[in-house]
């Protein structure tokens, strides 16, 4: 008997111990945030669009996928983003919860004329939203980026976050940048990031895809008004070490004429794998910046080479070397002509060489915008894929 009263003893002592909801914190008590658009208002604020998921929507109820239905938009105008979340909140009738949040969406108007970090404190110091989350820019508000139908997934929010992804890390076109990562640049005076600038296209549907990179410079905390090409961007990641893979066309020489359209013929090389090397000198009283890109890849298309025997393949690599330098140079010329090193030399200088820095640091944009670059590409093909190293096309027989 005196077991027993023991044991029960024994387990009513841990059953206190143990975890339960006592807290009173409900699911009904929260809003969750998918993602966030911040546009400046006719009144010179701030105006904020939050896009949060609905619980219990018809669709969910019946387990169809449909667009558009498990969310709502809300949009109000403050003078801070402490503000804006109060009333965003107040008009839900429950508190945000940001956690969950998967973009947030910065509009040109109010990105090149206020500081980003003004924008972006209240993400930083709020437990809530996480480090993670991808920051893009927009052309035009960025609000009605957030009304559009998603093509597959079922916010635009998360349909914003793949896009994002796959182009940098398949497509090789864009950079992929974050809140943490935006925290860590603000810190550093004179540091330059790209971020992913977003239009909308219309043709059967209403379709957001990136079309350029933002110029964001700290600490004004301002993008500029050139927005970087897209056709510059796969060199400017090569140089930069984020490129992770990508095709590049490498046009037909000249003795290959065009085709039976009279479009100008191209081979496909696919990069899989990228290094860089950045050197800065001094020559002349005015920087020298070497750089050589190495590359691993493989046969994407095949229109007007043959690379089965060593010489057409030496000679494939060759062109392949050439068009990427050639798209290299033109990449840094431009960015040169906007003096903004987004090579990352300053950064390697001030590592490698601290005297150097400083003599230069003072007016580093200048010393860049007029600095000797050389770059040097080596290429190598791993891969023809289940074809042989011959056009589809090529005669049988011929070489």
């Amino acid at each position: 008997m005196k077991a027993t009263v023991y044991l029960l003893g024994c387990l009513s002592l841990i059953s206190l111990l143990l975890a339960g909801c006592w807290d009173k914190n409900e699911l009904t008590d929260w809003g969750f945030v998918q993602a966030v658009a911040i546009d400046r208002s006719e009144s010179g604020r701030i105006k904020v669009m939050a896009q949060i998921y609905r619980p219990g929507s018809s669709e969910s109820r019946s387990g169809m996928a449909t667009k558009g239905g498990s969310y709502l938009s809300l949009t109000e105008e403050a003078a801070t983003m402490s503000e804006a979340s109060l009333k965003l909140a107040a008009e839900l009738g429950r508190r945000l919860q940001w956690s969950h949040m998967r973009a947030l969406l910065v509009g040109e108007q109010v990105i090149r004329t206020r500081n980003i970090g003004e924008l972006l404190d209240f993400f930083s110091r709020s437990q809530g939203p996480r480090g993670s989350v991808n920051v893009m820019t927009t052309q035009g508000e960025a609000s009605r980026y957030l009304l559009i139908k998603p093509l597959i997934e079922n916010t635009i929010g998360q349909q914003l976050r793949t896009a994002e992804s796959i182009a940098s890390t398949q497509a090789g076109i864009s950079t992929t940048i974050t809140l943490l990562d935006l925290n860590i640049l603000s810190q550093t005076p004179g540091s330059i990031a790209l971020l992913p600038h977003i239009r909308l296209s219309k043709d059967e549907h209403e379709v957001v895809t990136i079309d350029s990179l933002a110029i964001l410079r700290f600490p004004e905390g301002t993008i500029d008004a050139s927005l970087v090409p897209m056709q510059f961007a796969p060199y400017l990641l090569m140089i930069r070490g984020e490129y992770r893979r990508g095709q590049l066309s490498i046009p037909c020489e000249k003795e290959e004429g065009k085709g039976s359209s009279g479009v100008t013929k191209e081979d496909s090389y696919w990069v899989y794998a990228s290094k860089s090397r950045l050197k800065v000198t001094q020559r002349g009283g005015r920087p020298l910046i070497r750089i050589h890109l190495d590359l691993d890849g493989k046969m994407g298309e095949m229109t007007c080479s043959d690379i089965q025997t060593v010489d057409g393949n030496a000679h494939f690599l060759k062109r392949v070397a050439e068009e990427i330098e050639r798209g290299a140079k033109d990449a840094v010329d431009f960015v040169q002509e906007k003096k903004a090193d987004v090579l990352l030399a300053g950064q390697y200088l001030e590592r490698r060489n601290p005297r150097l820095w400083r003599s230069w640091s003072g007016d580093w944009a200048e010393q860049f915008s007029y600095a000797k670059v050389i770059v040097t590409v080596s290429a190598r093909i791993t891969d023809t894929g289940m074809n042989a190293g011959n056009p589809f096309t090529a005669v049988s027989g011929s070489p």
